[in-house]
């Protein structure tokens, strides 16, 4: 009995170290790894057009923020850090076959969404953010609608320039007639 004690003993020691040992390389994974001073953040568009007046009309952009990861991120003017919204406008007699880039065509509108907030926009962990902009558009364009967000790494690149990790998306509206 007293051999099967010291076993048992010797057997819980053991697993103890073993637990400690996974614990230890869970957190490396997690926080080294996984990358926790990364940031993510998933940006969608949601765009609606309403009747305004006479050959115009609203262009209402719901531009929705969620930050998927379980670290806290922060966006800061001061950082020159960017959060935009732009409306540029499609051309309406391009050819078949006709290739138009994300960020193409004349600039109509440019909302600075960090400007709006304050110069300082904090993405807790989960958080959801909705920013909600209108803009008067004429009836029958077309236009591509981009939500760019710009972070500062706070490193250089290989050419000495500030590192910038970036993230967008965009959308094509049709404002009907």
């Amino acid at each position: 009995m007293k051999k099967l004690t010291e076993f048992a003993d010797v057997a819980l020691k053991l697993l103890s170290c073993l637990a400690i040992i996974g614990a230890g390389v869970w957190a490396l994974w997690v926080f080294w790894l996984g990358g926790s001073t990364d940031w993510q953040d998933n940006i969608t568009l949601e765009t609606q057009v309403l009747p305004y007046h006479d050959d115009l009309r609203l262009l209402v952009v719901h531009v929705k923020s969620r930050n998927p990861r379980s670290a806290t991120f922060e966006l800061d003017d001061s950082k020159k850090d960017s959060f935009e919204l732009r409306v540029r406008k499609l051309s309406s007699d391009a050819k078949v076959g006709t290739v138009f880039h994300e960020d193409e065509g004349d600039l109509i509108a440019k909302v600075d969404l960090l400007k709006l907030a304050g110069g300082d926009y904090e993405f807790l962990p989960s958080a959801e953010m909705d920013d909600m902009q209108t803009i008067v558009l004429p009836a029958g364009s077309t236009v591509s609608v981009i939500a760019e967000m710009k972070i500062h790494t706070g490193t250089r690149d290989k050419n000495g320039e500030p590192d910038i990790d970036a993230n967008s998306t965009s959308a094509i509206v049709h404002i009907e007639p």
